[in-house]
């Protein structure tokens, strides 16, 4: 039987913070959800769920959410509550301005991570900015996946999809830069990843590459590197295979272009120097190297961490390469494209270089820009001067370079829109903050999911309940402020133009559907008897693993955008980024400087970003801790527990000292997110500190091939706080 929104009783939906998309259960009474546990039922997450899914019913009745469009009436921070129309007029009416007078280039958008979780906002801004030729996208992808994007570009031809490695085959999976035990498995739609984990150790083994003893670490086998030194093991594991004729090289020849160029420059490098940068021993990383290439089912799995140092693009180019190095693409057990049930397997998602920055000339990717470059964009005078800020979901002053920088930039545009359900510390700057829904109060896919796929899995949910307050979904605020600028829809596709006249235009909830009813699983439109739609999946609300769909795992080369199907395994690209790396002098990670640290962020299990710190449960525990080890305690005289400054040249600090062996010497970790000073009171009592303060804004601040941020892996001064 079908529940109604907001009907009492139980609802069935699903998680949407992460990739994993976990099933869940609501408990409705009243219009209100009153409780969320794991659904056992689903066949795909069997009961796995987080701690942040079952607590986001506290989110959706947070007292202190935006439940009304708000306009800004003085200082920052400082709205009233106005109506609908009243705010998409005047936000319609100030676009039209901007554009006509200073033209598109003068709108920017950002993009933040929850974004990417709802498909009527992620598909929906996109086009919608497409309609009004906005070409400035700036957002999250340069804090975390620029640098993997342009490792894709190079060697598939395009920026995604991602390769995953295949989980339920592997026997030896390296793990380096990734924490999936808390991320949930980064890039992939794993709900049960633990599991997946144990019973590749079971098989054989799981080695995890960190600078810090996490989660994932601590059940398995953990190699301690330095920070920022992924780039100099990888390639003295490439150097030890291709030295030892472990290199798939028939495989290569059939399948790569450029291989030998590759093999050219590995050959300068000095295996043992290199392990060295690393802080490993050689005999350590030469015996990894012979085991992983040895191993009849292995796979190298690299998330954030990997993107995230001062060579983030190189690291994600021999992340692939050395996937490449053992023949791992299409086999079992190696490296894979995810499964894609929405019908379309071509690569997608454009190109490098052009749009580039305004300042500095930073090439994008993906059509993705240098955050760091934004607070130029805005301030610096001239043709294309950003004077309009669209942000959906974003919060950079906590979570992209240069707080301080960016917040100033921010409060000089003359219309900045924020889709959000919070007042946070980016958008109390700005001129209207029109409320959206949280996931309970939306229908939706795991859309982000369907190509990530490891098993083949449907699910689609209705809202549990209806939009708390005066909240709009995201797709009809787009409609509504399109509409008032003399749009029928907010797409640049003529062909949705016309539908939206004719009435037949759906959003892109129902416009996924007809992806699903075309794709391999679908009911082709009746074609296809037992195949399915949204209509038939009504009636399963737990979600389905999908019969009769093989795995296409060893079809990997119709995932490659090279027209020949080949892997690219050298370009100009690459060639100056590997040069560059030769010629840095500090020894991996390690700082330059004997006084410093190097500074790198971490995860927690009950975060994600900034955005979930209002909610008591999560953050009783109280504000996260600076670890450092406790060699580099000992020299400074700080004691577990004591006030530290942390500083660098563009800021600082002030921490609580956590001593700890889980972290390597030389290197100091703390999280990014925090240092509340917004509209959520709990999350304002919580304590911590801005981070990204000690991250500068500026062309020197970015890699300039990626357009990644520079925000891990800063060398900083540690040292006990004055009394």
């Amino acid at each position: 039987m079908r529940v109604k929104t907001g009907q009492n009783g139980e609802h069935v939906t699903f998680c949407r913070i992460c990739e994993a998309f976990c099933g869940l259960v609501a408990e409705v009474a009243d219009g209100r959800v009153i409780g969320l546990r794991p659904d056992r039922d689903n066949p795909h997450s069997k009961g796995h769920v987080c701690v942040k899914g079952v607590n986001m019913h506290a989110v959706t009745h947070d007292p202190d959410r935006v439940t009304k469009p708000l306009k800004r009436s003085g200082s920052a921070g400082e709205f009233v509550e106005i109506e609908w129309e009243q705010a998409l007029d005047e936000i319609g009416d100030k676009l039209r301005t901007i554009i006509s007078e200073h033209g598109s280039e003068a709108v920017a958008s950002y993009l933040g991570n929850p974004t990417a979780f709802s498909t009527n906002a992620i598909i929906g801004f996109g086009e919608f900015l497409g309609a009004i030729n906005c070409r400035k996208f700036y957002g999250a992808a340069s804090q975390d996946t620029n640098a993997r994007m342009l490792g894709n570009f190079v060697v598939h031809g395009a920026p995604y999809p991602f390769n995953i490695p295949d989980l339920a085959r592997c026997d030896f999976l390296l793990i380096i830069g990734a924490n999936p035990l808390v991320s949930n498995g980064w890039g992939i739609c794993a709900p049960r990843i633990r599991h997946d984990l144990d019973a590749i150790a079971a098989r054989g083994r799981v080695v995890v590459v960190d600078p810090r003893r996490t989660e994932t670490a601590r059940p398995f086998e953990h190699v301690m590197v330095r920070p920022d030194s992924d780039a100099w093991l990888l390639l003295a594991m490439m150097r030890v295979i291709i030295d030892e004729g472990l290199a798939a090289t028939n495989w290569l020849a059939a399948n790569s272009e450029g291989w030998s160029d590759l093999f050219a420059a590995v050959a300068r490098i000095d295996a043992v120097a290199a392990a060295e940068r690393t802080g490993l021993a050689f005999e350590d990383v030469a015996a990894l190297a012979r085991d992983f290439a040895t191993s009849e089912r292995a796979a190298l799995y690299a998330g954030l961490g990997l993107c995230r140092g001062h060579h983030g693009a190189l690291g994600a180019f021999l992340y692939n390469a050395f996937n490449a190095l053992t023949g791992r693409y299409g086999k079992p057990g190696g490296t894979r494209f995810g499964l894609n049930l929405a019908g379309a397997v071509k690569p997608f998602g454009g190109g490098h270089g052009e749009p580039c920055t305004r300042i500095g000339h930073i090439p994008s990717i993906a059509g993705m820009l240098a955050t760091a470059m934004l607070p130029a964009d805005i301030e610096e005078p001239g043709e294309g001067q950003v004077r309009a800020l669209l942000m959906s979901a974003g919060n950079p002053v906590l979570s992209a370079p240069g707080g301080a920088v960016l917040e100033r930039a921010l409060s000089q545009l003359e219309l900045f829109v924020s889709f959000d359900f919070y007042m946070n510390e980016s958008n109390r700057l700005a001129t209207h903050i029109l409320p959206t829904p949280t996931f309970l109060e939306r229908a939706d896919w795991p859309f982000v999911g369907m190509g990530k796929l490891l098993q083949p899995f449907l699910q689609y949910t209705e809202a549990v309940i209806e939009p708390v307050g005066d909240v709009r979904d995201d797709y009809w605020i787009y409609c509504e402020i399109a509409r008032r600028l003399g749009l029928d829809a907010p797409s640049p596709s003529p062909e949705k133009q016309a539908a939206a006249r004719r009435g037949e235009l759906p959003d892109p909830v129902g416009q996924f559907d007809a992806a699903i009813r075309q794709g391999p699983a679908g009911d082709r439109y009746g074609d296809n008897p037992e195949g399915w739609s949204r209509e038939r999946l009504r009636d399963h609300p737990h979600g389905v693993m999908v019969e009769n769909i093989p795995d296409d795992y060893a079809l990997w080369q119709q995932r490659i955008a090279h027209e020949d199907g080949k892997l690219r395994l050298w370009h100009p690209l690459i060639a100056a980024e590997f040069e560059r790396l030769v010629a840095s002098t500090a020894p991996g990670g390690a700082a330059s400087d004997p006084e410093t640290l190097i500074l790198i962020g971490r995860r927690d299990i009950r975060s994600i970003n900034s955005w979930m710190h209002n909610v008591d449960k999560l953050v009783r525990a109280g504000a996260p801790t600076l670890l450092i080890h406790p060699d580099d305690a000992r020299e400074r005289d700080i004691a577990d527990g004591d006030a530290v400054l942390v500083s660098n040249a563009n800021g600082s600090l002030t921490l609580e000292a956590e001593i700890c062996n889980d972290i390597v010497a030389g290197t100091a970790s703390y999280p990014h997110g925090w240092g509340h000073r917004a509209g959520w009171n709990r999350a304002n009592a919580t304590g911590g500190a801005n981070a990204n303060i000690l991250a500068g804004a500026g062309a020197e601040w970015v890699e300039t091939v990626s357009g990644m941020s520079l925000i891990d892996c800063l060398p900083v001064r540690v040292e006990r706080a004055p009394a």
